[in-house]
């Protein structure tokens, strides 16, 4: 009797402890793969964190080339609007009123060779320019007119009257110069301004970095 109460103690033991043995080795597996999993998931994250930013990298670089190429054009409407004030606040102050002219406005456009006058006389080309850029000797990208009359007094006129007064505002080799033609006849003859006032403000103007 004492044999078989040892024995089925023993027994007992040994199936507790394979228990265990089972419970143990299951508990590890599912540490392991718990494990396993919390590592995918930061790895997951770290790689649709590291594409998000190169999709941002590239939406900057992108938008900086954009800025960089309407950075390179001289000439805007915000410019053009520039220099828009500046002549109806400076002509009242010359006791002048300036009309602002179109490419269908000027009377010579489209003349021989291509020109709208010529520069002191010596056959240079004009052009009109919506960039201030272009094939020719000067890129004009604005016009103001005056006539004027004998008797002294004038009006801002689209119509380029034979007494006048009319500002070519344009890029020569890159450079902003600001012509003045106040000819009679033979056409239009056109002159670097000696008004210290428009050349220095188209000099800024032109030269900003409005975009």
């Amino acid at each position: 009797m004492h044999k078989i109460i040892t024995s089925t103690l023993t027994l007992g033991a040994a199936l507790f402890l394979l228990a265990g043995c089972s419970s143990s080795s299951s508990s590890s597996k599912t540490a392991s793969s718990s494990s396993t999993t919390a590592k995918k998931s930061s790895s997951a994250q770290t790689s649709s964190s590291t594409s998000s930013q190169s999709r941002q990298a590239e939406t900057s670089s992108a938008s900086s080339s954009q800025v960089a190429a309407t950075s390179s054009t001289p000439w805007n409407s915000a410019k053009a609007q520039q220099l828009r004030s500046f002549m109806n606040s400076w002509g009242p102050s010359m006791h002048q009123s300036y009309a602002e002219l179109s490419p269908g406005d000027y009377q010579w456009f489209g003349g021989v060779n291509n020109t709208i006058g010529s520069y002191e006389g010596d056959g240079s080309t004009f052009e009109w320019s919506t960039t201030g850029t272009g094939n020719y000797d000067y890129n004009v990208v604005a016009m103001y007119n005056y006539n004027k009359s004998p008797q002294g007094n004038g009006t801002a006129s689209t119509n380029i009257g034979e007494y006048h007064i009319t500002y070519a505002f344009a890029y020569h080799n890159g450079q902003p110069v600001a012509l003045v033609s106040q000819s009679t006849n033979g056409g239009m003859v056109w002159t670097p301004t000696k008004n210290a006032t428009v050349q220095s403000n188209w000099a800024r103007i032109a030269g900003s970095a409005t975009n």
